[in-house]
């Protein structure tokens, strides 16, 4: 499975604002935390499907994605100029 294709896909779908630079980026910093949120967003999705899911392990992954989410959008927010075309 490529978790960071897949978590690219989702972020571009959580934050809008910053679809271009999610599909333009390519550093590891990002793609680190990329590929640490595809992983997270399908554990949690795969959690969240079973009957008897665990409950606080969901939501525990629901606070990963968020936590996740919140780097991104820092490291995008504070990123120099001269890694954007």
């Amino acid at each position: 499975m490529d978790f960071e294709r897949i978590g690219r896909a989702r972020l571009m779908m959580r934050l809008p604002r910053h679809r271009k630079q999610l599909l333009e980026l390519r550093f590891l910093a990002l793609s680190t935390l990329i590929e640490a949120y595809g992983v997270a967003v399908v554990t949690r999705d795969e959690l969240s499907e079973h009957a008897m899911s665990n409950e606080p392990l969901t939501a525990e992954y629901a606070d990963k994605c968020q936590a996740i989410e919140d780097k991104v959008v820092m490291l995008l927010t504070n990123i120099s100029p001269r890694f954007i075309n």
